[in-house]
Parts: structure tokens; sequence; C-alpha cells
């Protein structure tokens, strides 16, 4: 399999994957690790915006600090 096919099936593993999720907190925790993953970066931050039309802060990752706040791990 070529790294395209397997980056396709990922795609397609973490659509599933994220489609079968009911608990808010795990669905936003899954989407910005899998980013992470896909982006092969040390970091990200999540932030929903609100009703109000502003930001609100949801996760934040950081691998190389060991660093979690936020969803269901942080």
């Amino acid at each position: 399999m070529s790294s395209e096919q397997a980056s396709f099936k990922r795609l397609i593993d973490i659509g599933i994957a994220l489609s079968a999720e009911k608990d808010t907190n795990k669905l936003m925790e899954t989407i910005l690790l899998e980013a992470q993953g896909i982006a092969n970066a040390d970091g990200g931050t999540l932030y929903i915006r609100t009703k109000e039309d502003t930001l609100k802060f949801e996760i934040l990752r950081t691998d190389s600090l060991n660093a979690a706040q936020g969803g269901t791990t942080g």
C-alpha cells in the first residue's frame, strides 16, 4: 500500500470513528489528536466558536512539554 493510500485509509477510519462518537468532549479531543498526527505537529489547541461569535478555549496538547489541558485526558 502506498503512503497516499495509507493516508486516505487513515482519514476514512478517522471519519468512521468520529461519526460513531457520542461524547462531545471525546469527539473534540479525537479531532485535535488526529489532526496533530496527520500534520506531524508537536502540539495543538482547539477553540470553539460560541453563539456570541467569540472563541472559547477547549483543549490544548503539547507532546514535547507533556502538557495536556481540557478534553477527556487533560
